[in-house]
């Protein structure tokens, strides 16, 4: 396996992001790019270890910081908070760009966006509303249904929607709260304003996956854990709703939590296979 080496990248906005890079033995074939999810870490992601894995199979792997990085961060040089707190979704479309500028200038011409729980919610987001030639595939590791309807407290989150609605009128939007998330997913606890909430988990959230999967149109990779029901009662809708995209490959590992925790090696190999039938 080549060396992992860390770059910084910077946005079209300005924010500075870390990339952690493994290049390919052949640069012919599709470099994964991908990201952590909510208030993780480039290489503290769960992710981070399968692709690792992966890439000691010759795959090139591109795994970023997004600016929700962390619960709570300070970019460096305007010194503007960021972090999952302050996040944006639609913001992170420019995360990506950064990072497919920076492959491109290296002579990566094909490239797979991917991410992990959220992160692959940013992904999909990213190609479905500014897809580029260059992108070969989408992957998506154990991402969840934003806002959950299935598992939620529903009425728990209808109630946050509104104390959050009220501060955004009252000019405190971008005051910061403990967030008890009316879920049984992975992040049960949040810190973030009171604007992100509903950027997140709004009606209009564009982490709704579902409403726009169809507006993918390359090869797509769904991967669930069994052990994660939310997220792999997800993977089964979104298959159904990718209706444009050529190719579908939806995967459920046994045994597998949302970290992957002894599973690392399962998800290498089951991402390995579908690189392969990219070609």
């Amino acid at each position: 396996m080549q060396p992992v080496v860390i770059h910084t990248l910077v946005t079209d906005d300005g924010v500075t992001l870390q990339l952690a890079w493994i290049a390919p033995r052949d640069r012919r074939q599709p470099v994964v790019l991908a990201t952590h999810g909510v208030g993780n870490s480039f290489t503290q992601s769960g992710l981070w270890q399968a692709l690792s894995l992966l890439a000691s199979r010759g795959w090139g792997v591109a795994m970023m910081n997004n600016r929700g990085h962390d619960w709570v961060a300070m970019n460096a040089g305007d010194r503007r908070w960021i972090g999952a707190a302050y996040e944006t979704i639609e913001d992170s479309r420019r995360d990506f760009h950064a990072a497919q500028r920076w492959l491109r200038e290296r002579g990566h011409p094909r490239i797979v966006l991917g991410g992990h729980s959220l992160g692959g919610l940013k992904a999909c987001y990213t190609q479905a509303h500014f897809p580029a030639d260059d992108v070969v595939g989408l992957a998506m590791f154990s991402s969840p249904r934003l806002p959950d309807d299935k598992v939620w407290n529903w009425p728990a989150h209808q109630q946050l929607l509104a104390h959050c609605r009220e501060m955004v009128a009252q000019g405190r939007g971008e005051e910061l709260a403990h967030i008890e998330m009316p879920t049984n997913t992975p992040a049960m606890k949040g810190l973030m304003c009171h604007r992100t909430y509903i950027n997140k988990y709004g009606p209009d959230a564009a982490t709704t996956a579902l409403r726009f999967a169809d507006r993918i149109r390359v090869p797509t990779f769904l991967l669930a854990g069994e052990e994660e029901k939310p997220q792999l009662s997800f993977s089964i809708d979104m298959e159904k709703a990718l209706v444009n995209a050529p190719s579908v490959r939806r995967v459920m590992l046994d045994g597998c939590d949302h970290v992957y925790a002894g599973r690392h090696e399962a998800v290498a190999d089951a991402t390995h296979e579908w690189l392969v039938s990219l070609g």
